[in-house]
């Protein structure tokens, strides 16, 4: 089964309403994703790991273990 979409133009032409102002890591200023798992994580909690060649920060001491901890 399909969902049917359906959507509607406003009076002023625009199909969507305006995104809201920001970014979503502005809280987060000091992240980087992990490598493996996508996550956005502090410093403290990435470690550098040898992966295709390249050094690529990884989670600390796992993506699993850290997610665990974290309550992800």
């Amino acid at each position: 089964m399909t969902k049917t979409v359906t959507t509607r133009i406003n009076d002023d032409g625009l199909r969507y309403r305006s995104k809201t102002v920001g970014s979503p890591f502005a809280s987060k200023a000091n992240t980087r994703s992990c490598f493996k798992c996508g996550k956005h994580r502090t410093p403290d909690q990435l470690q550098s790991k040898k992966l295709l060649g390249k050094t690529e920060m990884v989670c600390k001491p796992s993506c699993k273990e850290l997610a665990e901890v974290l309550g992800e």
